[in-house]
């Protein structure tokens, strides 16, 4: 690694790793129940929360994919496309909390749109070179 990326690609992995690392336990939470997630069932109910459709599998493929992505953005493995789908994902969920206002702490849309702004930034500058797809 040449001493003039070496601080890029570092930064890059612990982009990845915060963005991948916060997304991987929320998805969890919803495929398993773990972290005191909602479980498939819970999220199924979450989405209908919102107005959406929520019928059998869609909560399976949707808990699925995110669990995919937050592990491929983790590792940097298919890292663009990841953090694509996966800020799409959270994208969704900040258009969704508009209603509650801006603080996240009032259910507003601050902290997807954080995220969200942290995946596009992974999925425009790519894994750099500590990543799986790297090696």
């Amino acid at each position: 690694m040449a001493a003039s990326t070496t601080g890029l690609d570092l930064g890059l992995l612990v982009l990845r790793l915060g963005a991948g690392g916060f997304l991987l336990p929320h998805a969890l939470g919803k495929l398993f129940g773990w972290f005191n997630g909602p479980g498939l069932s819970g999220f199924a109910d979450e989405l209908r929360g919102f107005g959406l459709p929520a019928p059998a599998p869609a909560p399976l493929l949707l808990a699925v994919l995110q669990v995919l992505c937050g592990v491929a953005v983790l590792l940097g493995w298919q890292t663009r496309m990841a953090a694509s789908v996966a800020a799409l994902f959270l994208a969704t969920t900040a258009v969704l909390a508009l209603p509650k206002g801006w603080f996240w702490m009032r259910g507003g849309v601050e902290y997807p749109v954080f995220w969200t702004l942290a995946l596009c930034a992974v999925a425009l500058a790519g894994p750099g070179a500590l990543a799986l797809q790297s090696l």
